[in-house]
């Protein structure tokens, strides 16, 4: 009779051991954070990334309440340099507007507004969308800056990355980060000035992007 138990089909000890070392080494590998960073490189490479990378895009969803009614626009940014483009729409109801800006001023033109010109996005946005939605801020937001001289604590998070911080009035909340080919990006942040929230989900991050259309 055929002892069973020396059956090729029974792993060894030595097979069992090595099995279960992997599954350890695999565990590790998801549970691991990001490498620590000291706080202050966060912000430096910020800077120094986007200045390498001045054209560049992002996509998402735009999330905006003032505690009593809510709505969202999907939106597409592109910017090169100090140039930006925005194309914003409802997701339901179907209006759209195109937003372009530089230092030099603002112009939109879309749904039930035709065009209007202005010194800066934000008072533009608001009057066509209806929400007043800090376009000026975003630009560093989304990237993960600070405006300059907000004036405003910033917290950092264990790895190194932006966790909170004050831009006066709002106050920012960094939710989630995507790991690109080329850096660590936002992918979720939430922005708070009771009675107002905003929340933006981004994706399809491109530092190679397509230049804005047409400069103002």
């Amino acid at each position: 009779m055929t002892d069973s138990r020396k059956s090729g089909c029974t792993p060894g000890f030595e097979t069992l051991k090595a099995l279960a070392l992997t599954g350890l080494i695999l565990l590790a590998s998801a549970c691991a954070v990001r490498e620590q960073r000291p706080m202050g490189a966060w912000m430096e490479e910020r800077v120094e990334l986007f200045a390498v990378h001045s054209v560049w895009s992002v996509s998402g969803r735009v999330s905006l309440s003032d505690g009593n009614r809510g709505g969202q626009l999907a939106f597409e940014w592109r910017a090169a340099g100090d140039e930006h483009e925005v194309l914003l729409r409802t997701v339901m109801g179907g209006k759209q507007w195109r937003l372009r800006f530089d230092p030099r001023g603002a112009y939109l033109e879309g749904s039930d507004v035709g065009e209007l010109w202005g010194i800066e996005p934000d008072s533009l946005v608001e009057a066509a969308v209806g929400w007043p939605i800090p376009v000026s801020d975003l630009v560093y937001w989304i990237r993960g800056l600070i405006p300059p001289d907000s004036g405003g604590a910033i917290h950092f998070a264990a790895d190194g990355s932006l966790d909170r911080a004050e831009s006066p009035p709002w106050l920012l909340d960094f939710q989630r980060f995507e790991q690109t080919p080329e850096a660590l990006l936002p992918s979720r942040l939430q922005a708070d000035s009771p009675p107002y929230r905003v929340r933006l989900v981004l994706r399809n991050w491109n530092l190679s992007a397509p230049a804005v259309t047409k400069s103002l």
